[in-house]
């Protein structure tokens, strides 16, 4: 099977936005307890993938939050990558401060 050029970002915008829905959401529309699994279950089948495939989403994921126009979700794209385990470090900026 060929990949469609777009077939990556369009899953990977709907695993996003679905995942900006969980942490987002308030208790009234899903249980915290219920979204958090759903957010770690996500976690874990990205953390499944190759480095490579990491990658390559870690990669896509700065293109996308590099042409968001809402402030609050292009933090929540950058952040993504590093929030699912899909990197070590939070690319996006400085290391925040840890105190000793």
């Amino acid at each position: 099977m060929s990949e469609s050029p777009q077939l990556v970002t369009q899953l990977l915008k709907a695993v996003v936005a679905y995942s900006w829905f969980f942490e987002t959401c308030d208790e009234s529309s899903v249980d915290d307890d219920t979204a958090l699994e759903q957010q770690e279950h996500a976690g874990y089948l990205l953390g499944r993938l190759s480095d490579a495939d990491k990658r390559r989403l870690a990669d896509e994921l700065a293109t996308l939050a590099a042409t968001e126009t809402d402030p609050a979700y292009r933090e929540f794209v950058e952040t993504f990558a590093f929030t699912m385990g899909l990197v070590e470090h939070n690319e996006r900026g400085p290391a925040p401060h840890q105190d000793a």
